[in-house]
């Protein structure tokens, strides 16, 4: 049986208010951060222990732009790939916001984001705590 309208709008608003409310908290956790002079930890690993997998991309970018490869590859293997999926996904959702289309991502870049991420987790996780 499919939701009645009003439940799939009230269910809708609900999701838009967690995503709005998360992504606030998101903010404000990193302003407060880069206020004081630090680094972002991540979220997932403050309150649990486990890395997020982007844990150590900023260190990973800031030892390849000095030329430390060894240690950018440790910090995070894959910050050259986000890098790149971020690039493109924001380049596709900009040129849809300029024709006003839908905000959307192909399922294919679901699928990379996807894959990177937990291709990403399980590095960190192989890679060991001293990198996270």
């Amino acid at each position: 049986m499919s939701p009645m309208p009003g439940q799939a709008r009230l269910s809708e608003r609900l999701v838009r208010a967690a995503a709005l409310g998360a992504f606030g908290f998101y903010a404000c956790w990193n302003v407060a951060w880069i206020a004081s002079g630090r680094v972002p930890q991540s979220i997932l690993q403050a309150f649990t222990g486990i890395p997020c997998p982007t844990t150590g991309g900023t260190r990973s970018l800031l030892a390849m732009v000095h030329g430390h490869w060894l240690q950018a590859l440790l910090w995070n293997p894959f910050t050259v790939v986000y890098m790149v999926l971020l690039a493109y996904s924001c380049a596709v959702l900009l040129r849809q916001f300029i024709r006003r289309e839908r905000l959307v991502l192909m399922p294919f870049m679901a699928h990379a984001w996807i894959g990177s991420l937990l291709a990403g987790w399980v590095a960190k996780l192989v890679i060991g705590p001293n990198y996270w």
